[in-house]
């Protein structure tokens, strides 16, 4: 028999990898195509919010998921029109986007507090007291077997298939990507609201599986994780994915500290991540002559008649 307080860490670690993990593949997405996207915790945000209100108002499950993943890319599409388009700065316009979605997810949302949710992502199973590693797993929702899923899917999409490598071609080097043909501005601002999407996705299973209510903030900084875990997986979704399980785990940890016996901070264990992930990004930079892995073009907007 294994440990309660273990099962119990190792439910709550897969629970808190599998939102993080989604809006990090989203945003790798994004990055790919040569465009960073700051407005990650904005995104999930208005997902989040969407997608309880309408589960609020309908008791519909899949059209809240829908409304979720759709507010989100349409809002993600904000940015993609004022980058992409407009060109300006990505940094600038992504940091309004988070500022933008925390407001207006606020504002929505503020007559939703307290609200009694209807439907919620069930489990793959319902086991009450999961005793070993198997019932841990069958035990998680159906979002967390969309994330394998979505996971594989995209190491496929950007290593096996021609939109893969037209996205990286464009977020490499858009200019050479452009002479050959390819239509930048359109994969950009496709990959963004993509990113969007998953993002909101990531927005959907927090209010309607992970914490099944609205508060205002209640995303806590979860979109700036995100971004950190795609730096930390060095633009790859496997390793991403194991990013997520380490951030998830401290995220677990942090409220179990005391169970434990361990008298250590909890600001210290939540500064952990971030930690790492410079450590990883020095070691990487050592290791690859220089090199992180980062799109070679990403932040910088793309000028066709600079060709």
């Amino acid at each position: 028999m294994i440990d309660i307080q273990f099962i119990g860490l190792l439910n709550a670690t897969l629970q808190a990898a599998t939102l993080l993990f989604i809006a990090a593949l989203g945003e790798l997405i994004t990055e790919k195509s040569g465009i960073l996207n700051l407005g990650v915790e904005g995104m999930i945000s208005i997902g989040a919010v969407t997608g309880f209100m309408t589960a609020v108002n309908t008791g519909n499950l899949f059209f809240s998921i829908f409304i979720g993943i759709f507010s989100a890319a349409l809002f993600a599409s904000l940015h993609a029109f004022v980058t992409v388009i407009l060109k300006q700065d990505q940094t600038v316009s992504g940091l309004i986007l988070t500022i933008l979605g925390l407001s207006l997810s606020a504002l929505m949302g503020k007559n939703y507090i307290g609200k009694k949710l209807p439907v919620k992502i069930n489990s793959l199973r319902e086991i009450e007291n999961p005793s070993t590693l198997v019932d841990v797993i069958l035990s998680q929702s159906y979002i967390f077997f969309l994330a394998i899923l979505l996971m594989i899917a995209t190491a496929y999409l950007l290593k096996k298939t021609m939109f893969g490598r037209r996205l990286e071609a464009v977020g490499e080097d858009s200019r050479a990507a452009d002479s050959m043909g390819l239509n930048v501005n359109k994969t950009q601002f496709i990959a963004t609201c993509v990113g969007g999407g998953f993002a909101g996705l990531a927005g959907v299973y927090l209010t309607l599986s992970y914490v099944p209510y609205w508060t205002d903030n209640m995303t806590s900084g979860r979109g700036w994780i995100a971004l950190a875990l795609v730096i930390f997986g060095g633009w790859k979704p496997y390793r991403t994915a194991l990013g997520a399980l380490l951030f998830g785990f401290l995220e677990a940890l942090v409220p179990r500290l005391q169970t434990y016996g361990f008298e250590i901070s909890p600001y210290i264990v939540k500064i952990t991540p971030y930690v790492i992930t410079i450590l990883v990004l020095i070691m990487l930079t050592i290791y690859k002559g220089g090199r992180t892995g980062a799109p070679s073009n990403i932040g910088v907007p793309f000028f066709r008649e600079n060709r």
